[in-house]
């Protein structure tokens, strides 16, 4: 019996060499494979929540009615119920309109449902999204929304978005309104105040109706279609928080990258092995980014554009006329999505989706690794079934390896990529399942609903709908971590072994249980909650800063006795020893409790601050220089000040360095 998160194993495993013979993939010939692109855009109106641009609006309208490209566009209610943007949408009746449904304050007011959120947090999962409201209140959004789309356009919308969404939600849109296909983003780690870790990666699916991140147990198709924001990378995507490895132009804009870099992802999602009888990738953007990211859209298009005019089997068209398409095909129970690093072609991934399980596959450093296993269960239920988003929002599906996360010590809010080539050093140690080691060269086969990794003809491991098999002579255990130490109480899920065969399992009635107690792994939702004073913690964040040009920033980290970040019932206290030392207290992070303090002088003085959470108290001293670069004389006779001016630049430059270096090993 071999149970992940559930018992101490030894992982010496007895491997047996089986021989095999693997025919060809007996899929449609290349030639015949449909290749399907669906465009789907984002229409916010002008109210405050990242306001959208009519202009822009109209510039993709235009771009794509010129290519011939069909595409959808969901509208935001601020854009609604503006005259501007519907005669926009109106003036081009190809396209497919839908709804986006992102909370803003006018449509909470029409829907009299309070609204929360601010101008600067909009966008946090339980301000824009219904998971942050009652049962009671979803439905009156949904409802006010959806008369408003009727008014506008004479009928319903097929297809609506939210980056997440509940499954109460999710069956009223069906049952009620028809709605048959709903786009939530990627697969991505603290984005935005969302995180969605663990679905399925690049395929649509049909979902559970207990949780949008989870395929069906079956082919009933109950719920509407999931399609997925965007085409991720499918090898550094992974464990990614710079948001940076996608086909969004705002994306891959952040490493400088072009292009280039949008083609190589658009030809690897269409040159996969068509395991479920086409290839797929879905482009779009919102009208609410700048200038520069709406003119790479325009060449992503205009790439599109050529492509498209290749060969009949490339199609470009709206999630509702996919979805059509879709609804006809026959289901595939096992898919594979994989690729190469654009820049070194020796990095290769593989995502492995059936509706029992996930599994990535990583080869680096000629390593071959599986690095990620998730039990797909169609009765784990969503976190926010039940309840509300309170703190940001989470969705990971239960795991039994994470190679993302460093899980050995529950340290899960920082997500890293699974490379092992050149592994920058401020990566944790590795936390992979070890296959084989000085690879020459990997082959794949997919044969009988199988698909087998080869090296020189000899199996290594494969793939089938419910099980996963090492058949390599070369498996060592992990040299660094096991699978995982957590102990999840009574098997709650796992892998079950037989011989060289595993098999998942899952008890998802502890599923529940083990969001609590396990939080940072499962649900690291923040809660209000006392701070306690031995393990809260400040830092000074910048101590010497120049007066009247930047703050000095501390950083108060609230925990509890168990080291756990929490929420503060009411912002902490803050006195200074100079009245003249302005003082603001900026709003929780979401994510782990910290609250910036910035401490603001007009003139040069140094003064101490004084932080009080109940029983926690803490002293810093902080120092104001004077600007010598613009008063050099003042600074020539103050020499002590002229030393914090010293200290301020030398600071500054220290942390730049570390700022670059640190997003340099993240970008990979």
């Amino acid at each position: 019996m071999f149970a992940f998160l559930s018992k101490k194993h030894n992982f010496g495993f007895v491997f047996f060499l089986l021989l095999w013979s693997f025919s060809s993939h007996g899929t449609l010939a290349a030639s015949e494979i449909p290749h399907r692109t669906i465009i789907s855009n984002q229409v916010r109106g002008t109210e405050c929540c990242s306001p959208g641009s009519k202009e822009y609006f109209e510039q993709q309208q235009a771009t794509l009615s010129k290519f011939s490209l069909g595409a959808t566009f969901t509208l935001r209610y601020d854009a609604l119920i503006d005259q501007s943007f519907i005669e926009q949408a109106h003036r081009y009746p190809e396209f497919e309109y839908g709804g986006l449904l992102e909370v803003t304050p006018s449509l909470a007011q029409a829907a009299e449902v309070p609204y929360l959120g601010s101008e600067e947090q909009w966008y946090e999962a339980q301000y824009v999204f219904l998971v942050g409201y009652s049962k009671p209140e979803r439905k009156q959004l949904i409802d006010t929304y959806m008369e408003q789309f009727l008014e506008v356009f004479g009928t319903y919308p097929r297809t609506t978005t939210a980056w997440m969404i509940d499954p109460i939600s999710l069956a009223y849109l069906k049952e009620k309104y028809g709605a048959q296909v709903h786009q939530i983003t990627r697969e991505q780690f603290g984005t935005d105040s969302y995180t969605l870790y663990g679905g399925p990666p690049h395929y649509p699916y049909w979902p559970s109706t207990n949780w949008a991140l989870v395929p069906a147990a079956d082919d009933l198709r109950k719920t509407p279609l999931i399609i997925r924001q965007t085409i991720t990378d499918p090898v550094f995507n992974y464990g990614d928080q710079t948001n940076s490895y996608t086909s969004q132009p705002n994306d891959y804009l952040l490493r400088n990258d072009t292009t280039t870099y949008f083609t190589h992802l658009f030809e690897q999602a269409h040159t996969q092995e068509a395991l479920n009888g086409y290839t797929f990738a879905l482009i779009g953007l919102e009208n609410s980014l700048p200038e520069n990211v709406q003119q790479e859209y325009i060449r992503q298009l205009n790439y599109v554009k050529e492509w498209k005019d290749k060969s009949p089997q490339n199609t470009v068209n709206s999630t509702a006329t996919f979805t059509d398409w879709l609804t006809d095909q026959n289901f595939a129970p096992l898919t594979v999505y994989s690729g190469s690093g654009i820049k070194d072609a020796t990095e290769k991934a593989w995502w492995i989706t059936t509706q029992q399980y996930r599994a990535r596959v990583r080869l680096s450093n000629r390593t071959l690794v599986i690095s990620d296993l998730r039990i797909f269960d169609s009765n784990f239920t969503d976190p926010y079934l039940s309840q509300r988003a309170h703190s940001l929002g989470w969705w990971i599906v239960p795991f039994a390896l994470d190679g993302s996360r460093n899980t050995t010590t529950q340290e899960g809010l920082a997500a890293r990529n699974d490379i092992l080539k050149d592994r920058p050093t401020s990566f944790f140690e590795p936390n992979f399942w070890i296959v084989a080691t000085n690879i020459q060269d990997i082959e794949t086969s997919f044969q009988n609903g199988t698909y087998t990794f080869l090296e020189k003809g000899t199996p290594l491991l494969s793939f089938s709908e419910r099980n996963v098999r090492v058949t390599s002579t070369q498996t060592l255990p992990n040299q660094s971590q096991p699978l995982s130490k957590l102990k999840w109480e009574k098997n709650a899920w796992g892998f079950e072994q037989n011989d060289v065969q595993f098999a998942p399992f899952s008890e998802s009635l502890f599923l529940g249980r083990a969001r609590k107690k396990h939080a940072d792994l499962l649900f690291p939702e923040v809660q209000v909650a006392p701070p306690a004073e031995q393990t809260t913690g400040l830092y000074i964040n910048n101590q010497y800063a120049i007066a009247d040009r930047n703050p000095s920033r501390l950083v108060l980290f609230p925990r509890d006795e168990d080291q756990k970040s929490v929420l503060l019932s009411s912002p902490p206290q803050v006195t200074t020893s100079s009245q003249d030392i302005a003082v603001t207290v900026a709003r929780a992070h979401g994510s782990n409790g910290m609250i910036f303090i910035d401490l603001e002088s007009d003139q040069p003085q140094t003064g101490t601050v004084t932080i009080q959470v109940a029983d926690f108290e803490k002293v810093a001293q902080v120092y104001f220089a004077p600007h010598c670069s613009s008063i050099p004389q003042y600074c020539l006779t103050h020499p002590k000040e002229s030393y914090w001016f010293l200290r301020s630049y030398i600071d500054d430059k220290l942390r730049l360095v570390n700022e670059k270096k640190q997003r340099a090993e993240q970008t990979l």
